[in-house]
């Protein structure tokens, strides 16, 4: 194994997005990407998941493990080829590391098996094996099926289907974590927050955006005469224009000029992060003695009384950037179908009303419903004691 110095001139080392990878910017300008394990940095051909690489790739990686990792139309080449596609290369950073935490930890157990071999029963078996950890198994599903999507492609007629997207996923307990504010715990922190901290909890409701965005609101984006603020979401990279009510007005004229480069800001001057955000409000809630709340959970506050209200998704969808009501459903749940059940329901009392108010009036006011039942057994019996009487008023019978 032969070991190279660092280029002359370079004047970066960046880590990628494969295993033991690494690439030299040089002081052109000229991208290399190296195998770089330990002392050891062995030239690899470009572009990174091309067919040329993966032999590299492979070839180096034998030296030290003995064997190629990457057989041919493998797990290991299929998930190697995603991370190297522009598809993948599309996504935000954060996405990125976490759909490569999952495939590599799947490709650690799977990775020298052919892709052939992931057909329905064996996917079905490992579906099982996944029945304690559903959330996992939801994870590696999603994720897979994007794999296989993008081989199927780059090797047509080599797979009859997708057979990850046949899967069902794993129905996991819903999480309380991110659960919406209820209308009294939103009046007790706003009332206990400092003026500070009230006015980003009033930007994360009336925005219903992600905190990563909130929390970096900046002046140059609102229009205080317009009425409007320009962001663009940094997971999406959406451009977005949102209406300012006044509630929020207010809350940006109190924060103007505290801080350069934002809206909202700490007590001290500091721009806000969603870290002590959420650090600030968990020492809040603790003190009020409410139940655990999130941040987020005001991400799904807001849609969810607008869904309440009779609002199409839509026009809630071009509020919070969702792309798809697939996705925005997962902060509605609960509350989805209450526009049509509640249309659906009235519909019902139109039809029943007058009938349940009919039989309502001058309806039966005792504590049982006739002279059957034990109520009535016991109300009798009691009454034929005091009064010689029934319940209902007729002698006791002889006996």
């Amino acid at each position: 194994m032969s070991k190279r110095e660092p280029m002359r001139g370079a004047r970066s080392i960046l880590s990628t997005r494969q295993r033991y990878v690494w690439e030299v910017v040089g002081a052109g300008g000229q991208r290399y990407l190296y195998y770089r394990r330990g002392s050891h940095r062995i030239p690899l051909r470009g572009p990174e998941g091309s067919t040329a690489f993966i032999e590299d790739y492979n070839r180096a990686d034998a030296l030290f493990e003995g064997a190629p990792r990457r057989a041919k139309h493998s797990v290991d080449e299929a998930i190697t080829a995603y991370l190297g596609s522009s598809d993948f290369k599309e996504l935000q950073s954060s996405t990125q590391s976490d759909y490569r935490r999952t495939l590599d930890l799947f490709r650690e157990s799977f990775g020298p098996l052919q892709v052939v071999a992931l057909d329905e029963a064996w996917l079905e078996r490992l579906r099982d094996r996944y029945a304690g950890a559903p959330i996992t198994w939801n994870h590696l599903r999603s994720r897979m099926i994007m794999v296989m999507r993008k081989y199927r492609k780059l090797h047509p007629g080599l797979l009859p289907a997708n057979f990850w997207e046949s899967t069902e996923r794993l129905r996991a307990a819903k999480s309380r974590m991110h659960r919406r504010w209820p209308t009294e715990v939103l009046i007790a922190v706003l009332r206990a927050a400092t003026p500070e901290f009230r006015c980003l909890i009033i930007g994360y409701l009336l925005t219903a955006q992600r905190g990563s965005d909130v929390t970096k609101f900046s002046p140059a984006q609102w229009d205080a005469a317009a009425a409007t603020l320009d962001i663009r979401q940094q997971k999406t990279d959406e451009p977005q224009l949102i209406h300012v009510p006044p509630s929020l007005a207010r809350a940006f004229t109190a924060m103007a000029g505290r801080h350069p480069l934002r809206l909202f800001v700490t007590p001290r001057g500091k721009a806000w992060t969603t870290g002590n955000a959420q650090e600030t409000l968990a020492r809040l809630v603790a003190q009020l003695d409410l139940d655990h709340y999130t941040l987020h959970g005001l991400r799904k506050t807001g849609p969810s009384a607008l869904k309440m209200l009779g609002f199409e998704n839509r026009a809630i969808r071009s509020l919070t950037g969702h792309t798809s009501d697939k996705n925005l459903e997962l902060y509605l749940d609960g509350v989805q179908h209450l526009p049509l059940a509640k249309a659906a329901q009235e519909a019902l009392e139109q039809t029943f009303g007058d009938i349940i108010a009919a039989a309502e009036d001058g309806g039966n006011e005792r504590r049982f419903s006739g002279i059957t039942g034990r109520a009535a057994r016991k109300a009798n019996a009691v009454n034929s004691v005091k009064t010689g009487k029934q319940a209902d008023g007729s002698e006791e019978p002889e006996t």
